[in-house]
């Protein structure tokens, strides 16, 4: 036999009104309240485990919409940077740790430049293969850089021509 809904508020009324208490403690209204709070806890988890659930899924939208996005946006931007094995490199990325010269002749550090770098240097002048150097160099500097400092230390320009960098002195 089930018990249909109005019959269960007659029953649930008839308990309340029933409901004596000292001093007006239990009331029939305060009982009432009390009551729904005891048989209404079911629909509270319920209502609590549905927020929950929605907030999981949220979250799991979110990250599988951000992982949709780095696969299809992102992955191809970074394989078109990454350089391939058939590319030429540039000659800042091929040199590893810093280069230190100490007292040596431009003609030492020509050849360890063109090394380092892939390029050919050319010296005119026997005076300025042997001027001596003294110069540390840090990893993240280019080639260009290097040779605008020392050109700046040492009384010489440059002009470079596709892979061919020629060191002449400087007139006075």
């Amino acid at each position: 036999m089930r018990i249909k809904d109005e019959d269960f508020d007659k029953i649930l009324n008839k308990l309340v009104a029933s409901t004596r208490s000292p001093r007006g403690r239990f009331s029939a209204e305060n009982s009432w309240k009390m009551l729904e709070r005891r048989l209404f806890v079911r629909r509270n988890l319920r209502t609590l485990w549905i927020r929950v659930a929605s907030t999981a899924a949220i979250v799991l939208l979110c990250v599988a919409s951000w992982a949709a996005y780095q696969y299809i946006y992102l992955a191809p931007i970074r394989q078109q940077e990454a350089p391939t094995a058939t590319s030429t490199t540039t000659p800042s990325t091929q040199r590893q740790g810093p280069l230190v010269f100490k007292q040596q002749p431009l003609q030492e550090i020509a050849r360890q430049l063109s090394a380092t770098f892939n390029v050919h240097i050319c010296i005119e002048g026997d005076s300025l293969q042997n001027y001596r150097m003294t110069a540390t160099f840090q990893e993240g500097e280019n080639l260009t850089e290097i040779l605008d400092l020392l050109k700046e230390a040492g009384n010489f320009t440059y002009n470079q021509a596709n892979d061919t960098i020629t060191l002449t002195s400087k007139l006075n």
